[in-house]
């Protein structure tokens, strides 16, 4: 049944739940909603079948995108986790946006990003570790006078709760789904990345690796900038095909 149910989809991008239940009722006409809920799961978790948003799923899933932590970054993370075991951190850098953009920035940002009560505690832990260049929520100011002056930074931020991360190596990482949200929203720390630079990033993601919408946005939302972000999406990406249905 898998080997029909890859040659009757094998060219749909995206597939809905009401197309996968008519496929099987086409064999089983009396199949029970509960036995279809049951097959989906099945091959969810076999990972044959990959969620796109609420009711929408990928047959043929793109790779997941497992960043290449560097050593610095690697150090840091390992350094607070250990500092502060019990707090949710994770950490990324810009320099991962390299292959997906149309120029190529000569400044980086490495990103720590801690739990709202060990923001603080984390930058200062950096700031005796003797870490350089090294800053605790900048604002606007901050970010044209000093951070956008060197060639790399430490930003140390607040943790989104909710937000979506994941492990790379025991390291914990943002998904793309939240890099890409981040983007959008924080404008100001990332303007580099805006305008047709933006545009671009979000299309060659969306083209090179598994996504979920219903991830990106329940983020945008928790940032209160879901329906500015489907706007954006809808208007400007590849993404909108998905919004169409």
């Amino acid at each position: 049944m898998i080997e029909r149910l890859q040659q009757r989809f094998s060219r749909h991008p995206h597939i809905t739940r009401e197309e996968l239940l008519g496929f099987y009722r086409s064999f089983e006409p009396d199949l029970k909603d509960s036995t279809f809920a049951w097959r989906l799961y099945s091959l969810k978790a076999k990972n044959l079948l990959m969620p796109v948003k609420k009711g929408v799923y990928s047959f043929s899933p793109k790779p997941q995108f497992h960043p290449k932590v560097e050593p610095k970054l690697r150090a840091i993370a390992i350094k607070l986790t250990k500092q502060f075991p019990s707090a949710r951190i994770c950490v990324w850098s810009t320099q991962w946006l390299n292959d997906w953009m149309i120029h190529q920035p000569g400044r980086f940002l490495l990103l720590v990003e801690a739990e709202a009560a060990a923001t603080e505690a984390a930058f200062y832990f950096l700031k005796d570790e003797h870490y350089k260049n090294l800053f605790l929520t900048p604002d606007e100011n901050t970010i044209e006078r000093y951070i956008f002056e060197e060639r790399e930074s430490i930003i140390v931020k607040s943790l989104i709760t909710k937000a979506p991360i994941d492990k790379e190596k025991k390291i914990a990482t943002p998904s793309l789904e939240k890099i890409l949200v981040d983007l959008f929203v924080d404008q100001k720390l990332f303007s580099t990345f805006q305008g047709s630079e933006l545009q671009h990033i979000y299309n060659t993601l969306y083209s090179k690796y598994a996504l979920n919408i219903t991830r990106m946005t329940a983020y945008a939302k928790r940032r209160t900038k879901d329906e500015e972000l489907i706007d954006f999406m809808s208007k400007n990406t590849l993404f909108s095909e998905l919004f169409i249905r």
